[in-house]
């Protein structure tokens, strides 16, 4: 009889990023044999991307003088998901991130050089967002070391492509494709699902996303994370969390990096229009990124266009801009580049997300509205300017400036999505659950591909909250196996 297996570990991790290194590291350290596969050819995912991860009543909070209590993070979550999402997994994860600032500082090696927020102007924020030297793109490096120097095998351009569950239930291992593109079936006593989402899926945006946008959004995450995971899951009877579809948004320029400062200046809270050129909000949601995606996945081709006069340049190069974007661009910061970004952008004909009128007139037929309608909308806004006052949208005068003086700026912004938060359901141990509301023997999932610590939206009032759940869901799953690896229930 063949061999079943052509290798067997005590723990399977999918997926390379930072709730998988977490795992495998966590994994070892309790004795388990782990092997962690990675489809892309690097480690990190969408982990890579990220600034700082969130805890709450951590070391590095209290010795900054900084205060923000586990209750007080945990209504803060129930709160704002209007109790959607799973309160028994939140309060897990509000118990433990911050135990995983101490772990991946003392045992991994990580320093924290601050706690801080990502946008000083936006009301409610706690101060939750450790910043690792070095990014958290470090971090992963030193799990990777600490990972591979306590003997968990890492297999890169190595997709998983199957979980396996046996007849009594319990999951039995995975089948995978090698870089050599070789078939290998390898067994586990506890799979880990750790892949990322669907950010990187137009077809799975669609499926799940309440707006039909898959097609318009601009992926700034991990180009692995198109749902592999979540498939693989349900078909071996995981079901979605009822709020698969919540998705991290924020307006982005197509073909720009986070470093633009073209890019940051059209997330300013200046004067906004749809594609028709009609005004459609206060403006100062951009002081929250969040808030701001999803405002924009609900307008007509979700876009908007963000307009600038020559005053409000020069204020943002000479005084600064009101909210940058993590530390790509830093709040308050002077955009000192913008001038020679607009004017590149313009000229480029080939560019159609920056355009440039001497007149209003002239900047909506580039843009394609109708010039009378830009002409109203600025002249209506220039009025509340003028009065002090926004009597459409009640916008703080703090915010309010003239759009008056030419040349005008025309900048074209679009759904960005950072990752997926909300996926396949799960209990307060990670471990995935069926339709019935039970255990799947040896099925856990963590990170991007689990659900249940949002509601319908991000919540960016708690920065780092992504990347906090994917580094403490990661080491918890661990921890769960190890448990009942030692009581022979795995």
């Amino acid at each position: 009889m063949a061999q079943e297996f052509d290798s067997h570990y005590d723990v399977i991790v999918i997926g390379g990023g930072g709730s998988g290194l977490s795992t495998a590291v966590q994994a070892a350290k309790n004795g388990l044999t782990c092997a962690v596969l990675e489809k892309e050819e690097q480690l990190g995912g969408s982990s890579a991307f990220a600034e700082g991860h969130a805890a709450f009543e951590s070391d590095e909070q209290k010795k900054r003088g900084i205060t923000v209590t586990k209750q007080e993070a945990y209504t803060a979550y129930i709160d704002y998901s209007h109790w959607r999402c799973d309160s028994a997994l939140v309060n897990r994860f509000v118990e433990n991130a911050a135990t995983t600032i101490t772990k991946m500082r003392d045992e991994v090696g990580a320093v924290y050089e601050d706690v801080t927020i990502t946008a000083p102007e936006q009301p409610g924020e706690l101060v939750t967002w450790h910043l690792p030297e070095g990014e958290v793109a470090h971090l992963l490096e030193l799990l990777e070391a600490d990972a591979r120097r306590r003997g968990v095998d890492i297999f890169l351009s190595t997709p998983a492509t199957r979980i396996l569950r046996g007849e009594d239930g319990k999951i039995k291992g995975v089948v995978a494709k090698d870089a050599d593109g070789e078939t290998v079936r390898l067994g586990a006593r506890a799979v880990v699902v750790g892949s990322g989402g669907y950010a990187a899926n137009p077809a799975l945006i669609n499926k799940y996303g309440k707006f039909k946008i898959g097609e318009h959004v601009i992926n700034a995450g991990g180009k692995g994370n198109t749902g592999d995971g979540l498939k693989m899951m349900q078909e071996v009877g995981a079901v979605e969390n009822s709020n698969i579809g919540t998705m991290v948004f924020f307006p982005l320029m197509r073909d720009k990096t986070v470093t633009s400062h073209v890019n940051n200046a059209g997330m300013q809270p200046s004067l906004w229009v749809d594609k028709y050129g009609r005004r459609f909000t206060n403006e100062t949601v951009g002081l929250n990124f969040g808030n701001a995606g999803d405002l924009m996945v609900g307008l007509p081709d979700a876009m908007f266009w963000c307009i600038l006069d020559q005053d409000y340049i020069d204020m943002l190069v000479n005084k600064g801009n009101f909210v940058g974007l993590g530390i790509y661009v830093r709040n308050y910061e002077k955009l000192i580049h913008l001038p020679g970004e607009l004017e590149a952008d313009a000229a480029n004909s080939s560019c159609t997300n920056v355009h440039k009128g001497e007149t209003l007139e002239a900047l909506a037929g580039k843009i394609g509205v109708a010039p009378e309608v830009l002409r109203s909308e600025v002249g209506e806004y220039n009025g509340y300017v003028s009065a002090g006052e926004d009597k459409k949208y009640r916008k703080d005068p703090k915010y309010l400036f003239p759009c008056n003086r030419g040349p005008f700026y025309a900048i074209k912004m679009e759904p960005g999505i950072m990752v997926s938060v909300g996926a396949i359901k799960i209990n307060e141990y990670m471990q995935v659950l069926d339709a019935n509301g039970g255990v799947i023997p040896g099925l856990y999932s963590v990170g991007c591909d689990a659900g249940g610590l949002f509601g319908e939206s991000y919540q960016l009032t708690i920065p780092g909250s992504a990347n906090g759940f994917a580094l403490t869901s990661g080491w918890l799953s661990a921890d769960d196996i190890a448990e009942k690896v030692n009581a022979g229930a795995l």
